[in-house]
Parts: structure tokens; sequence; C-alpha cells
């Protein structure tokens, strides 16, 4: 009786096993920004379902796919723009943060939750146990930041542009950037960018993988000139330019060099962690450029118009939105017709994702892990 016992527990064991249930993970820690936030602010920057835990975003199904307990936030919001640990969530290992930045304007190195170094640097004060998973994202922010300030230039004469350079780049690097020009300074925008690549690395090396993490992986930056946001932007600054052919020809080279920029984060990041097998850089730049493109192979349908409905304007003029009262039941009751509408649309407000394009999004990181046998 007891030999027969054993042969059904090591039969269920390899169905269990052949099924994907024989994760050893022990533990899925994130940082980074909104698209990772598990709930700061109690909500994720997706359209909201009946519960914090039901809405699901990107690292909710890796952390299912791992067979772990279900991911919390290590921070909660203190006020409308501060942030600090939870002493009851002590046990949480989701430390994502929406708004964070790889540097924080204005104050390099910051030492709060909203940097994704800072992040790190708390999640690594506990040392990393070998088959614990660590998620982060980073650099779509900083992105859009820099395009912000080079935007400003025709107004503030690049003043904003050139301090932001300079909280990573050096005087010298600065001074023969302007001597090029506008060119020149466009160009630095590379520089900066790659500078920032360089930052999450060596952060990454101190505080994760000197901490023991084995199981590393990097989501790289989107391009975010293909969001709803920057594309009101873009038509803005079209329109502003004279409109028509003209005007378009502006949009497209401004987008084509903050296209740049992105690249060149990107390509750092992957140069960095190319020969370190404790790190995997997963493409969702190419991704979510393949969602835009070839929307129907996704199951999308809409790849501009952001689901939630717009709240008001901006001083600019353009739309915002509030995605914490985007909810499943409203979008439902204001198409009853087609529940679960929003699922085609790869935007829910202008930047951030449905919970259709987060599956999308934890399915290729889950791939990933799969193929470096982590999970």
């Amino acid at each position: 009786m007891r030999w027969t016992f054993r042969v059904t527990t090591l039969a269920l064991a390899a169905v269990l096993t052949a099924c994907g249930g024989g994760s050893d993970v022990t533990s899925v820690k994130v940082v980074g920004d909104s698209l990772s936030d598990g709930g700061t602010f109690g909500f994720k920057f997706t359209v909201q379902a009946s519960s914090l835990v039901q809405t699901r975003i990107w690292v909710d199904h890796v952390a299912d796919a791992a067979d772990v307990d279900p991911l919390c936030p290590r921070y909660t919001a203190t006020g409308p723009n501060t942030v600090a640990a939870n002493p009851a969530a002590a046990h949480c290992t989701n430390y994502a943060v929406g708004g964070a930045r790889i540097n924080v304007i204005g104050s390099a190195g910051d030492s709060t939750p909203f940097s994704v170094l800072q992040q790190l640097r708390d999640l690594g004060a506990t040392p990393y146990n070998e088959r614990d998973v660590l998620l982060v994202d980073g650099g779509g922010n900083d992105a859009a930041d820099l395009i912000g300030a080079y935007l400003r230039a025709s107004s503030d004469g690049g003043v904003a542009y050139v301090a932001l350079l300079g909280e990573l780049l050096t005087p010298a690097q600065i001074a023969q950037a302007a001597a090029g020009g506008n060119e020149g300074l466009a160009q630095a925008g590379g520089l900066y960018m790659t500078a920032l690549a360089d930052q999450l690395a060596d952060t990454l090396q101190t505080h994760a993988l000197a901490k023991g993490a084995k199981r590393v992986v990097v989501v790289n930056a989107p391009d975010v000139t293909r969001t709803p946001r920057f594309q009101a932007v873009l038509a803005a600054v079209a329109q502003a330019s004279g409109g028509g052919a003209a005007g378009a020809a502006v949009a497209d080279q401004i987008a084509a060099v903050a296209r740049a920029w992105v690249i060149a984060f990107n390509a750092r990041l992957a140069q960095r962690f190319s020969a370190e097998s404790r790190v995997a850089v997963v493409d969702f730049f190419g991704a979510f450029n393949q969602w835009l493109s070839t929307p129907a192979t996704f199951g999308l349908v809409n790849t501009t118009t952001p689901a939630c409905p717009a709240t008001g304007t901006d001083d600019q003029g353009l739309p915002t939105y509030s995605i914490q009262t985007c909810t499943e039941a409203a979008l439902s009751a204001a198409a009853p017709a087609g529940a679960g509408w929003w699922n085609t649309y790869v935007f829910s407000d202008n930047f951030h994702g449905t919970p259709r394009t987060n599956e999308l999004m934890g399915q290729l990181v889950k791939e990933t892990l799969t193929a470096r046998g982590w999970l």
C-alpha cells in the first residue's frame, strides 16, 4: 500500500512538472515604474477590475506562471506626490512605483521610491535567494522627460534640455554637443540615454547581482513616441509648425530623434548584459511595435485611441485621463453590447496598456524565463 502511494505521488509530480506546475521559483520581485506598479496608489495603471487583486498587469501574469503568492505593493502613497515603505507590507515584493524614473529630474541619485535605483537599493537590503526572479522596467518616463525638455527649447532657449543633460553628462560633453548646433544637441540626447542605461546596469550589478540574484529580467523601453500622449503632442507640434506637409515633416523629425534616444538606451542595456548569464533583456520595444504594426495577429483592433474616456484637458489643451476611475464596469455600461471590448485596444489611457497588452507583455517575459530554464 505504501509502495502504491509512492508510485502515485511520483506520477502526479511528473504530470505537474509537464504541465508547468513544477516551478522552483521562491519569489518574484519587481522594480520599475507605472507599467509594473502593483497598487502603490490604490490602483494599477490599466483598466480597473472589481478589485486590486483582480486587476492584472504583466508582472501579475509572471507571478501566476511562477506559482508564487500574488504580488502586493511594498510602498504606499502618503500624499499626492509622496510614497513610503508600508510597515504592514514588509512581506510584499513589488517595489515599482508609478511615475518612477531612473534619473529623477533635479535630484540625480534620488533616495526616494520614485527612483528605480533606490527601489533596487531597498530591495537589495536583503540578499536574494538564487531562485528568486527579479523583474525590472524603467526608462520610459526618463525618455518622456527628455523629449519634453527638448520640445521646450523653442520657448526657453534650451535651458531645461541642457540642464537635464547636465545631470548625467559632463560639461565637456555638453560643450562639444553645443558646438555641433542643433544636430549636436539632439545627438547628446542619445549620450544621455546611454548614460542612463549605465546607471541602471551599475545599480543592478551592485544591489542585485552582487547580492545573489541569478534570475534577472530587464524589460527594455518602448517607443514612447507611438503612445497616444506623444502622438497628440506631435500633432500639436505639426500644427504649430504651419500644419500640412511642412508641419508633419517637423513632427516626424522630432519623433525620429526621440526614437533614436530610446534605441540608444536599449542598445546599451543589451550591450551591458550580453555576456551576463544571470540577466535576460526582453525586447519590449520590438514587441510593442509589432502590436501597433500588426494588431490583428494579437487580437487587437484599435492602436491609437485610449479605451478609457478623457476626463479633462491640460494647460496645452491635450486630453487627460483618470485611470483609477476607468473600470470594467464603467466601460461595460458605456457599451453594454460588447463587454470586454477594451481588450481589443492597445492603450487604456494615453500612455498605458489594457489588460490584453499586459497579458501579451507577461507572455513575452514568461517565454524568456522558460527559455532560460528559470520557470
